[in-house]
């Protein structure tokens, strides 16, 4: 029985065994979120292209509110690479802030996590961005 206690041919594997999971979770954790910044990242590119594209003139300085939108809406999804634009969604609206008059663009996207749970369902990824009119 002394023989049996002292034997520590298996430690290593035991030891690596409960090391391992841990580690290898909070890798798949940092690549997720790595994922998530991403495409937020990329989400904020595609509003900045869309509210340059207004600001230089391009896109609806004197078009209706539907045809700035569809316009800005199609520079958003061309812009926009890192998912997949059908989750995208893009809302237009107008604010008015000390007398000034914006236009609000903002997107929405629904990330899902590839790794299991990590989060009980999908974390909506958000921005905006406030156009002068003029």
């Amino acid at each position: 029985m002394r023989r049996a206690r002292r034997c520590q041919s298996g430690a290593t594997a035991v030891e690596f065994s409960l090391v391992c999971l841990p580690l290898l979770l909070l890798a798949l954790g940092i690549v997720e979120f790595g994922r998530a910044f991403y495409l937020e990242n990329n989400l904020s590119y595609a509003a900045d292209i869309a509210a340059r594209k207004v600001l230089i003139g391009q896109v609806g300085r004197n078009l209706s509110d539907s045809e700035a939108y569809s316009q800005l809406q199609a520079i958003v999804r061309e812009n926009f690479s890192g998912g997949d634009p059908a989750l995208l969604q893009v809302a237009l609206g107008k604010e008015t802030v000390d007398g000034i008059d914006f236009r609000v663009l903002s997107l929405r996207y629904s990330f899902t996590f590839l790794v299991p749970g990590l989060a009980d369902g999908p974390i909506a990824l958000g921005l905006s961005r406030r156009i002068p009119m003029g």
